[in-house]
């Protein structure tokens, strides 16, 4: 049977919650609470400005797991909205065993012009995303902002961090 494709974002965080049933005995709901939470539920709708479907954060890209398994590809540093600190965010390309070895040096190409990016590197920044063989809204974002930032740098100290003011 043809079914329709269902499509749907994810986003990834990991860390400590509080999860079980709050309330009282007229109102009661099963819920999970805590920033990693918040976190994972912004990483979740900020793939539609990546153009993306799965988001994961720093923190659960760095797990051996993570890294052995997937292809992942750095988006960025982002502070959601109510937070100052940034966190930096990957997109998880597939499994490492199924992806085309193309796909493979396409992330990584892209994470090293992400990585150039957030060091204030602009020029480089640019220079490899000349070579990125993808057409993709984010790489058209990064290259506008590399530009921009070449032309009017950043104000001191830069990280590279995009505070957003909207919740995704």
């Amino acid at each position: 049977a043809d079914l329709p494709v269902l499509r749907c974002r994810v986003g990834i965080h990991c860390g400590c919650v509080l999860v079980g049933n709050y309330g009282c005995t007229e109102k009661m709901d099963y819920t999970i609470i805590g920033d990693p939470v918040n976190l994972a539920s912004r990483l979740e709708g900020l793939n539609k400005k990546y153009s993306t479907t799965i988001m994961i954060s720093e923190e659960v890209h760095n797990s051996p797991e993570v890294e052995e398994t997937f292809v992942t590809r750095l988006l960025g540093r982002v502070a959601v909205k109510g937070k100052s600190v940034g966190v930096d965010v990957y997109e998880v390309v597939g499994f490492r065993a199924q992806v085309q070895p193309e796909a493979v040096d396409a992330a990584e190409l892209y994470s090293r012009a992400t990585r150039a990016f957030l060091e204030g590197n602009f020029s480089e920044a640019l220079e490899l995303l000349e070579r990125y063989p993808y057409n993709e809204p984010a790489v058209s974002d990064l290259r506008a902002s590399s530009l921009e930032y070449l032309q009017r740098p950043p104000a001191e100290p830069w990280d590279g961090t995009e505070v957003l003011s909207e919740k995704y």
